[in-house]
Formats: C-alpha cells, structure tokens, sequence
C-alpha cells in the first residue's frame, strides 16, 4: 500500500528517511505554526524567570498634634522638602475622631509616620507594622515611645550652637548648669559633649517639682556662670521662671532661655529650634526607615542648628561687648 502524500506545502529537512521525506505538510499547518511557535517560546521562558515584584508604598503618613505654630512650620517644611506623596492629619480634641484617625493611618499604605509633638507621639506608638519618626517631644522617655520601629528627633535646639555663641559672647564663661526632671539621659549626654568641646564645667541637677527647681537652682548659683534654662515643663511654672529669673539678675548670672521673651525677664541670650533644621534630620530618618525594616540609629538624633538671639541690655549689664560677629543676634529689649 503507497504511503499517502500530501502535495501542498516544503518538504522537512534532508536527514530524514526517504519515507519521511515524502511526507507533506499543508501550508496552512506551516503558517499556524508561525504563530504558536513563539507562543510556546515565550512562555517557556516565563516559566524561567520570577514575576516582577510589585513595588513598595512609598511616601510618608503625617500627623500633627494641634496648630500651634511650632507644630505646622515643621510640617510645611517637611512637605517641601519631601519628593514623595504626603498623607496630612491633624488631631482633634475628640477622642472618638482621633481614634477613627488612628484606624485611617493605620489602613493606609505609607509605610513611615512622621509625628508631630507630643500627642501625635502617643497615637503612632499604638500603630502596628509602621516605622515611626517623631520631633518636638521633649519628655519622650517618659511616654516609652523608644522602640526599634520608632525612634526620634531631638527637641532642644543645638547645645554645640549655644555653648559656642555663649563662649564668643562671654569668653570667661567657665560653668554652667542645667536643671530638668528625670529621664533626660539623652539630652544630658549631647550637652555634656558640647559642654567639653568648649571648654565648660556642666553641673546638672535634677528636681521633681517646680519649686524643687527654685530651690535647687539657689543652691547651684554660687557654683556657676550661667545656667541653661531647659522648656521641662514638669519642674517648671510661670512663677518659678519669674523668680529664677529675678534671683539671677540679682546674682548677675547669665541666663540662656528659651523663648526670647524671657529675654525681658533677664535672660541674657534666647535659643530657639529652627523648623528647618528640624525637618532635615527628620527626613534624614525617613530615609534610612525606608531603606531598613525599622528605624536605625540612636534612640533620638541631635539638631545641628540654632536661632539665637542676645539681649542687649544684658549684656552692657554684664560688661560685656557683642563681638562683631555676632551683632546680628542682638535685640535690645
């Protein structure tokens, strides 16, 4: 029996058996087959290689704490400096709205909350599965907000900043104290470096109360030059800074405060955090928490700058003379 042949259609390769070589392909079979050839090929090939990964969330949620100006200048300066998408929030003084807020921050894809003060602290510390930066918290080791997915940046301006002017201001400058509440180990270890790179003798005390702080600085005066008014507010009140600040003018101690309108009291220089210093180190530990599973680094980073202002009048007080230099800070008051 002859071996059927089919007409249509090239004949396969030579080093085939004669048999073989008789058998036609219809064309039609031929230009099929110029479709699901590469069909084939492709997905073989898929079968090699993994399926791309869908990319991260980026961005970074914010929350702030309230509208104090403190609070929204950091934010502005956050956002502008930030190239990612920003999810702002701000809390209320509803507690049911913060905590449906909570819920909002808690859905939401940004992997990394900025916190914004104190209250904005609290609520991320009870976020899950997010890396957290917080600024403008002065007692954070108080609130336990210290974790390896949270971690901040400090609230007290510069002290490098301070004790440099303060030594340009007053060259015979040789002592100063600090007076805060508990817990400001990581504070004291920055001032305490500061304090050494120029030249200073730190004595720090540490009161319970407000009036603990009256007595404690009266006692702590005869054994130094100046002393740095730290915003504690646990062992502070209005009515102990008016006094410290009247025994000090008194005593004629230079006092560096932390508002400038204490600077009317008696302080003799003002230092103040700057928002955009403020924003750069926080933006700097958003950086590393994107990059990482938590948040690196010490427990909270130092401010590398600092607004200050000089009093003037309590410099001619003191017989000192404003250096060059350093006459664009003077404000008489």
């Amino acid at each position: 029996m002859q071996p059927t042949r089919f007409m249509a259609g090239p004949t396969l390769g030579s080093g085939l058996s004669p048999s073989a070589r008789q058998l036609r392909i219809p064309g039609n079979v031929w230009r099929s087959r110029a479709i699901w050839l590469p069909l084939i090929f492709c997905a073989t090939l898929a079968g090699c290689f993994p399926l791309a990964r869908p990319m991260p969330a980026t961005g970074i949620v914010i929350v702030v704490s309230n509208d104090t100006s403190a609070f929204i200048d950091v934010q502005r300066e956050i956002v502008k400096r930030y190239k990612q998408p920003v999810e702002t929030y701000r809390l209320r003084r509803d507690e049911n709205a913060n905590a449906a807020l909570q819920k909002k921050i808690q859905s939401s894809k940004r992997p990394v909350v900025v916190a914004i003060g104190l209250p904005a602290a609290r609520l991320a510390r009870h976020l899950s599965r997010k890396k957290v930066v917080f600024c403008q918290v002065f007692n954070y080791q108080d609130e336990d907000l210290i974790t390896p997915w949270m971690k901040g940046v400090s609230a007290t301006a510069s002290a490098r900043e301070l004790f440099s002017t303060w030594k340009r201001l007053s060259p015979g400058l040789r002592s100063v104290g600090m007076i805060t509440g508990k817990n400001q180990q990581g504070l004291m270890e920055e001032v305490r470096a500061a304090a050494r790179e120029n030249r200073l003798q730190l004595i720090h005390v540490e009161t319970r109360s407000d009036k603990g702080t009256l007595y404690a600085y009266k006692r702590l005066a005869g054994k130094i030059q100046g002393l740095w008014l730290v915003p504690d507010n646990r062992v502070l009140s209005r009515e102990v800074i008016i006094n410290m600040m009247s025994y000090s003018v008194k005593e004629g101690k230079q006092v560096a405060v932390f508002v400038p309108d204490l600077l009317g009291l008696g302080g003799i220089l003002s230092v103040e955090t700057i928002p955009a210093d403020i924003a750069m180190q926080v933006l700097a530990r958003v950086k590393l928490a994107e990059e990482n599973s938590g948040v690196p680094g010490p427990s909270i980073v130092p401010l590398t700058k600092a607004d200050i202002k000089i009093n003037s009048v309590m410099t001619t007080r003191l017989n000192l003379k404003i250096p060059m230099a350093l006459r664009g800070m003077a404000d008489a008051n």
